[in-house]
């Protein structure tokens, strides 16, 4: 099972509200990531671990807890969350069904 990202960008742009710089990624001043160009990842194929829903699961030993599929749908209702907040298009919500 993979996390299913629509690679809207909301997350990056709150990379510094996360705590991102603590991770060494770039924080511009209004707290968005630097890698973030034109609302795309500058760096997506070769970003870091913390970047990756899917490798954080284990890095925080969340799997101990619940399954990685349940951590992927908490994971996405957060990811709704955010893009409601920073007032994205609905339309880069991922169908949570899609995990089943």
């Amino acid at each position: 099972m993979k996390f299913l990202c629509s690679k809207c960008g909301a997350c990056c742009k709150r990379i510094g509200l996360m705590g991102g710089a603590k991770y060494g990624l770039p924080v511009k001043k209004d707290g968005s990531c630097g890698n973030l160009i034109n609302n795309e990842c500058s760096i997506y194929e070769d970003r870091p671990d913390v970047c990756r829903v899917d490798k954080m699961t284990f890095k925080n030993n969340y799997h101990k807890n619940i399954t990685k599929k349940e951590y992927f749908i908490e994971t996405t209702k957060i990811c709704h969350q955010i893009i409601d907040k920073e007032g994205l298009d609905s339309s880069y919500k991922i169908n949570i069904k899609e995990y089943n």
